[in-house]
């Protein structure tokens, strides 16, 4: 049996946690830390995780060590689909060509076509308390069918692995593979420097709860969480609902009187400010977890969860020899014994495997140990685990993962040197560098920094080790116990113990990079730079400027990417900057802090997060909004680094909030109440987040918007929270009302930066909206969201400096935007023209454009024209094709409209957005040129192992076994192949003077220089 573990991820920027994947033959285990950044490392590294049955979580139940768990449980999901889907397409086939050969089914295939049908793959979820809290939060907007998902948690309370004086202590999980002991070590108890008064929050929380109800919590936790992964509902199911109880936005149908047949309801519908029809419609019925209002809520947990992971013993090698002196018959017999069933020999006897078997092979042990600060060193050292054998037997390797300075503590130093039989590969900040995981994404950007370093920089990275860890060379040397963690390092198991480099990721050279550029690209850059000098170019910049508001206001589009995080594009974000206002946020999917961390050097991110002043959240969807946690508790720890007291009472004056230090969330209700529940799992800062619900509805032909504070504690809390119809005391808030004493109003515009905040309803899924930002100069930046093009956006947005707007999918793939409710590209510069925007940027493209993606001159020509086919709208008055759009004012439309396509990590001031977008023939040319380049060492690598292997094969040197699997590899090249230097290829020769590059195949960082 083969065993083995390879790291994934170690802390950085792109992945604040560490991952590990442990392989056997049947089934894959993933543990550590799951944080945001994970999956688009699997992504980047090649590493498949289609088979992994258990996730097994370390640390403490924070954001940190899970913001990237919900992504890898929806792919894991998702491709489990995908899989079933081919299984049972597969199946039928197989069903009908044998009904047509035979006439009629073989009796029982109708059975086993079942069977495969209804078979489906589960996982589980291992980790300390609070995480099946966590993953019943997310009940709003994660859902699934068919992978029934299990949560187990581990404590101090649930876990009693034994004391010092019991040698034998019992694992706390088996499978077929796996022994596991999981230890829970708890922090060192503080003694406060000085009392301080408790808070109100803070005696409730230690108020004992019967064991009864906190059971009964938790059940309910973990049915809302097999809810969620593993329910009947169906999409198609209606609902037949009185319309004044109708919660919109909601698609809704009434049944045709003389038809019969269900029809869209084209009537007003509630919070449109016209009276409705006493009348019943037919909603669809939301999945189960999302009827669920709200979930009982927790408290803080501090226990670090560690593992020890034993396999498990392997039986003896068969002794044919023997077999053959018990007279035992060769053939099936031999198998029987070998699989450690009893035999009956020639002579009649009873042959057990005992009797046929070697020795067992006992199992090996990997223990992975996670201690966030030294606190907890002493809790770890003391555990009885260390002193039983049947930990400890076997034991080979420990994966350290640890905060900064917690290497040094005496007693861990000490409980290492007394660990001398094992290896131990380090995790930590302190030993591994913040080099660039995300090498196909940096590398393109490093590349776009050669051609506009005005608008590209470097990502901030550093390849160096601090001075207490051991070198690169250093940790290659087999002697060595202590050896830092390096993504792509194999620990080998079983048959043998080894450390495998082979395929670690080696760093990226970025000064190599930026040398090694393709020549047809640069020299067209420096052509599009000569005619933006001559008088034809000055004369449309002018135009341009002429009466721009804030011009030295810039974006920043830290994610422009959909669906998923890929190597090329990270999920939806953007930055925007006004000059004297501070910082917006517009969405904050998965990754959004590292993207950050790698646009700002650490002084500069602490000036960004300190003037952040409004964080928007489009809709929920996980691609949108799964980084705003770590974003929050970023802001929060740059502006109180000691922390607040939490009140003892909920503060109920909306002025007084208005004049505090805060960060404000807009978003729709949903977004509100998940920030809510989780604020019970960790301190992310939620005492000083303002949350604001947007309420968008129609007055005559206007668009306005009601703002909804709900008064909660620092933990989510409010009186009768836990009542049926309980809920919290909520202030409304516009921005142009200026009737309430004392005057909200003005005191939201002072706190936003902002003159006024619109939004509306847009086509997508429920609850999506689009904004507009408006500020007292007169500069005026719109964000789409996800939507289909939107008449109701192009009203609140008219007259927009900018407008930001997505654009998933290129003209050719216009049926996939209606039916996924997107837009194409041309759709979107449509809404900039009805919107009279003096500058468009697109973003948020389909990851099937990862490297680029541009409207052609015909589909500019054609939205300039108004020439963009209709789109199936929820709402008819939502048709931008056929709406009549008043600009309100007599200003002629803009004479030059610049449109500019985002990468990730891209820095624009939208006075430049002319120039930019210019420079699109140049950055074209560069993705192509590297495209080809990456085609050519592709194809040279399939052909060299192509040779390879039929060289072999004529050599008669492998197996059947062997060459099937040397085929295989000639398919999917492994990592680490190396291919010949071509005569020729893309690449000029005096743009790639060292050749190729010894990386994997996958992107244009590797046809240069991935490997230096």
């Amino acid at each position: 049996m083969k065993y083995y573990a390879q790291i994934i991820s170690t802390p950085t920027a792109d992945t604040a946690g560490t991952t590990v994947l442990v392989h056997f033959d049947s089934q894959r285990y993933l543990f550590g830390q799951m944080s945001e950044g994970t999956q688009r490392a699997c992504n980047e590294q090649s590493v498949k995780v289609a088979s992994v049955t258990d996730i097994f979580l370390t640390g403490v139940m924070n954001w940190t060590n899970t913001g990237g768990l919900f992504g890898m449980v929806l792919t894991l999901a998702d491709t489990l689909g995908n899989s079933l889907a081919a299984l049972k397409e597969a199946q039928l086939s197989k069903q009908a060509n044998r009904m047509k050969m035979e006439g009629s089914p073989k009796e029982g295939s109708s059975d086993k076509l079942q069977k495969g049908k209804d078979d489906k793959h589960s996982l589980t979820i291992h980790g300390p308390k609070n995480l099946t809290h966590t993953l019943a939060t997310a009940r709003k907007f994660i859902f699934r069918k068919g992978m029934p998902l299990y949560t187990k948690e581990y404590s101090t309370e649930n876990t009693h692995n034994g004391t010092k004086k019991e040698r034998q202590i019992k694992p706390t999980y088996v499978d077929q593979n796996i022994n596991l002991w999981a230890i829970p070590v708890g922090p060192k108890p503080r003694t406060p420097s000085s009392p301080r008064k408790r808070s109100l929050d803070e005696f409730k929380e230690t108020t004992p709860v019967p064991l009864d109800a906190i059971d009964h919590d938790q059940t309910a936790r973990q049915s809302i969480v097999a809810d969620m992964f593993n329910s009947s509902w169906s999409l198609d199911a209606l609902v037949e609902t009185p319309l004044a109880d109708v919660k919109m936005p909601a698609q809704l149908f009434v049944r045709n009187s003389e038809t019969k047949d269900l029809e869209k309801y084209q009537g007003p519908v509630p919070g449109s400010g016209v009276r409705l029809p006493n009348i019943n419609v037919f909603v669809r019925k939301p999945w189960p977890g999302a009827t669920v209002d709200n979930i009982p809520l927790t408290k803080p947990h501090d226990e670090s969860l560690c593992y020890v992971m034993k396999s498990r013993d392997v039986r003896g090698k068969f002794d044919p020899a023997k077999a053959m002196a018990l007279n035992v018959e060769k053939g099936p017999n031999f198998s029987l014994l070998t699989n450690g069933q009893n035999v009956i020999s020639k002579d009649g006897k009873v042959v057990t495997p005992e009797m046929v078997l070697g020795p067992e092979r006992p199992g090996k042990g990997l223990a992975i140990v996670h201690l966030p600060t030294p606190d907890y060193v002493d809790s770890l050292v003391d555990r009885p685990e260390w002193t039983s054998a049947a930990v400890t037997n076997g034991l080979t390797a420990f994966i350290w993962v640890l905060g900064p300075g917690v290497w040094s503590h005496p007693r861990l130093q000490k409980f290492v040197a007394g660990m001398q039989f094992c290896r131990h590969i380090v995790s930590s900040p302190d030993k591994c560098p913040n080099y660039l995981v995300m090498q196909s994404a940096a590398g393109a950007t490093i590349r776009m920094a050669r051609l506009r370093p005005d608008n590209y920089l470097i990502p901030v990275h550093d390849n160096r080790v601090s001075s207490e860890s051991e070198s690169r060379s250093e940790a290659g040397n087999e002697d060595s116990s202590v050896v830092p963690a390096e993504p792509g390092l194999i620990i080998d198991m079983q048959p043998k113990f080894g450390l495998n480099h082979s395929e670690v990721v080696p760093r990226l050279n970025t000064g190599l990079m930026i040398q090694q550029m393709p020549k047809a690209a640069v020299t067209r850059a420096e052509v599009i730079s000569k005619r933006l000098q001559k008088q034809p170019a000055q004369e449309k910049i002018r135009q341009f400027l002429k009466d721009l508001p804030s011009p030295d206001a810039e974006i920043i589009t830290l994610g422009t990417g959909s669906s998923l995080p890929s190597k090329y594009r990270n999920v939806s974000s953007t930055l925007l900057y006004v000059p004297g206002q501070g910082y917006y946020l517009f969405d904050c999917g998965e990754g959004t802090l590292g993207q950050l961390k790698r646009a700002f050097a650490p002084e500069k991110l602490q000036e960004v997060l300190q003037n952040l002043r409004l964080v928007w959240i489009s809709h929920l969807h996980a691609d949108h909004h799964l980084g705003t946690a770590s974003v929050l508790k970023a802001w929060y720890h740059a502006n109180y680094p000691e922390g607040v007291p939490r009140p003892g009472e909920i503060e109920m004056d909306m002025a007084t909030i208005l004049q505090d230090k805060r960060l404000f969330l807009v978003s729709e209700h949903s977004m509100i109440q998940w920030l809510e529940e989780y604020a019970s799992v960790e301190d992310f800062g939620f005492a000083k987040i303002t949350p604001l619900s947007a309420n968008p509805y129609k007055e005559y032909d206007q668009i306005k918007t009601t703002f909804r504070y709900r008064h909660c504690s620092a933990i989510g809390n409010y009186p009768g929270r836990g009542s049926t119809g309980g809920s919290p005391k909520v202030t409304e808030l516009q921005f142009g009302d200026n009737s309430t004493a004392p005057n909200l109003a003005r005191l939201l515009r002072e706190a936003t930066g902002l003159s006024d905040l619109l939004t509306t309803y847009v086509p997508h899924c429920n609850g999506s909206m689009a904004v507009s930002l408006v500020f007292p100069n007169g500069f005026k930046a719109s964000f789409s969201g996800d939507c289909r093009p939107s008449a109701n956006f192009a009203k609140i947005g008219m007259d927009s400096t900018v407008l930001i707007h997505e654009a998933t999918f290129n003209e050719d793939m216009i049926g996939s935007a209606i039916a996924k409710k997107h837009s194409t590209a041309g759709e979107a510069i449509e809404v900039g023209r009805k919107m009279r925007a003096r500058a468009i940027l697109l973003t948020h493209f389909s990851q099937r454009y990862q490297k680029v993606a541009v409207a052609t001159a015909r589909q500019l020509e054609q939205a300039q024209h108004g020439l963009v086919d209709a789109s199936d709208q929820d709402d008819p008055s939502d048709d931008i094709t056929k709406a009549n759009i008043s600009t309100g004012s007599d200003k002629p439309p803009p004479a030059v409209v610049p449109v500019v396509t985002a990468f990730d990590h891209m820095r624009v001031r939208v006075g430049d957005m002319y120039t930019l977008s210019a420079y699109s023939p140049a950055m074209e040319k560069l993705f192509s040129t590297i495209e080809r380049a990456n085609e050519e060492l592709a194809t040279i690598r399939k052909e060299t192992m192509e040779k390879e292997l039929a060289a072999k094969q004529k050599k008669g040197k492998k197996g059947k076994t062997g060459q099937e699997e040397e085929k295989k590899a000639a398919i999917t090249p492994s990592r680490g192949a190396s291919p010949p230097t071509p005569k020729k290829s893309a690449w000029d020769a005096s743009d790639s003077e060292s050749g190729w590059s010894t990386s994997d195949d996958e992107g244009p960082t590797e046809a240069v220089s991935s490997a230096l």
